[in-house]
This record gives C-alpha cells, sequence and structure tokens, in this order.
C-alpha cells in the first residue's frame, strides 16, 4: 500500500490527469488529501483536474455527434449499448429540457458524465453552448470535489486528534471506575 501511495505521489500530475480525463471524483478528493498534505497546490490541482476534464468530455462529446451525423465506431455503440437505451432517452429528455444547464449538472452525478456528454453531442448541442457549460462546470466540479478531498485530510487529522483526547479520557474514566471499585471493596 506504501508502495501505490509513494507512485501516486511521484505520479501525481498524471495520475490526476488520468484519472479526471473520464470520471474521476476518487481520483480528484485523493488530489484533494494530497493538497491538505503539502504535496499539491491546490490551483494545480483544480486546473489539471479541470483540463483533463473538459478534454473527456469534449472528446465523448464528437463521438455523439459523430454517431449523430452516421459514423459508426464499434467501441462506441458498445458503449451507447453499455449505457442503455433507456437511461439514453432519459438523458436525451433531460438535455431538451434543460439545454446546457444539463452538461453542467450532469458532471456532479457520478457515472453520468461521459454519458452527459456523449446525448449532447447526440442531440446537436452547439459546440459553443456545450463548450461554455462544460467549462464552468469542469471548474466547479473540480473545485468542489478537490475541497471535499481536502476537507476529507483535515477531518482524519481531527478525528486522529480527537482518538487521542478520548484515549485519555477513557483511562481517566477507567482509572476513576477502577479505583471507586477497589476503594469500595476495601470498605466491606
Amino acid at each position: 500500500m506504501e508502495i501505490l501511495l509513494q507512485y501516486f505521489i511521484d505520479y501525481r500530475y498524471l495520475f490526476i490527469f488520468l484519472g479526471t480525463f473520464i470520471e474521476g471524483e476518487v481520483v480528484l478528493i485523493a488530489g484533494g488529501f494530497l493538497v491538505y498534505e503539502g504535496h499539491l497546490d491546490f490551483p494545480v490541482l483544480v486546473g489539471i483536474a479541470t483540463l483533463a476534464a473538459i478534454i473527456g468530455d469534449n472528446f465523448f462529446y464528437w463521438v455523439g455527434r459523430r454517431q449523430r451525423l452516421g459514423a459508426r465506431y464499434p467501441w462506441a455503440t458498445r458503449l451507447l449499448n453499455f449505457i442503455g437505451e433507456h437511461r439514453l432517452f432519459k438523458g436525451e429528455d433531460f438535455v431538451r429540457r434543460h439545454g446546457g444547464k444539463s452538461v453542467f449538472v450532469v458532471r456532479f452525478f457520478y457515472g453520468l458524465r461521459f454519458a452527459g456528454a456523449m446525448t449532447a453531442g447526440l442531440l446537436g448541442m452547439e459546440i459553443g453552448r456545450f463548450f461554455f457549460f462544460n467549462l464552468v462546470g469542469s471548474l466547479a466540479w473540480a473545485v468542489v470535489i478537490g475541497m471535499l478531498g481536502y476537507l476529507f485530510g483535515q477531518s482524519l487529522e481531527a478525528l486522529a486528534h480527537g482518538m487521542k483526547l478520548a484515549e485519555v479520557g477513557l483511562l481517566l474514566v477507567l482509572a476513576g471506575v477502577l479505583a471507586i471499585y477497589f476503594l469500595t471493596k476495601k470498605k466491606k
């Protein structure tokens, strides 16, 4: 485990970029934790995650767009089958009702980010509109999820500190119970 952690620290920029290219919440939370530990700067984390998310989403947008225009990629067809027609129709309805806002909102639902980008492409959403909402959503997502990782690190430290206090408190309570037990036992 320590070796894996050391690899993650040594190649943190690459891991964060590759991890946030498709989904990346777990990697981004780990990155936020690295920020708390002092191994990474928060603006760098947000910048890398935002860039990777934009590139990944634009890739899936163009795959959806190309599928709409008649190009057929076997792996894209498999991906669409994996997503499921029923989900695609729900996503289509959501994108039609909410437009660009849907690109922003879907980012915060784990596992739907690439499906949302593909759906926007399949429905022919204008690239400028998609890019704007994708940029704003990617930045907001990177800040929020990265901050959750940072707060996770803070909470772990507070918990560890609290455990030390709890251990001392438990020892004092245990010592008090034993003292009362032995004092009452001698009187009998």
